[in-house]
């Protein structure tokens, strides 16, 4: 009995000591990328095999998410990958300055896709007819090509007036993208 007490303890204290020794790693990382990303390319998102997406929400989702990283204030550039770049931006006095620093690609994947009911939203409430997106996504240094991130996101529309507007969905996507892009680099 004292030797699996003494295994079961001897267990417990090396996971607590690879738990901190990878939380150690992932800070330090998290530090490494910490404001070196000033431009971001958002890329047109894949759809899982036998998830139904309507392909016109695609081009929708992906407008918002580049309005969403816009709205952040954090990028010097945010660009999706049907736009050109721009080799210039204008300062606030309309002074244009070169766009320089590191790149980071948005990558993505439609994972999930439940249509929802908008009358059942409005007619039932509690949760009925949820309309909700999952995506997975990667921030990718368009340099490198190393993964510096994924993470899974989704959008629900739960309820709203009159029932909420499934196309809600994608937006909610959209701000889960730009908060975790703003954790994860700034």
């Amino acid at each position: 009995m004292k030797k699996l007490i003494c295994r079961f303890i001897l267990c417990v204290v090396f996971c607590l000591f690879a738990f901190v020794a990878v939380s150690a790693q992932d800070a330090k990382s998290s530090k490494e990328v910490k404001g070196k990303y000033q431009n971001i390319e958002v890329t047109k998102f894949d759809i899982k095999e036998g998830v139904e997406f309507p392909s016109d929400s695609l081009n929708v989702m992906i407008a918002e998410i580049v309005e969403e990283l816009k709205q952040l204030n954090k990028f010097k550039q945010v660009t999706s990958a049907n736009e050109t770049k721009t080799d210039t931006n204008k300062t606030e006095d309309g002074a244009k300055t070169e766009t320089d620093g590191a790149t980071i690609r948005l990558s993505g994947t439609i994972t999930k896709f439940k249509k929802g009911s908008r009358a059942k939203r409005y007619l039932i409430g509690f949760g009925a007819g949820t309309t909700k997106v999952v995506a997975h996504v990667k921030f990718i240094d368009t340099v490198t090509g190393n993964v510096l991130f994924e993470k899974d996101v989704d959008g629900k529309v739960i309820i709203g007036f009159f029932g909420g507007d499934s196309s809600g969905s994608t937006r909610g996507l959209a701000k889960e993208v730009a908060k975790v892009a703003k954790k994860k680099f700034f």
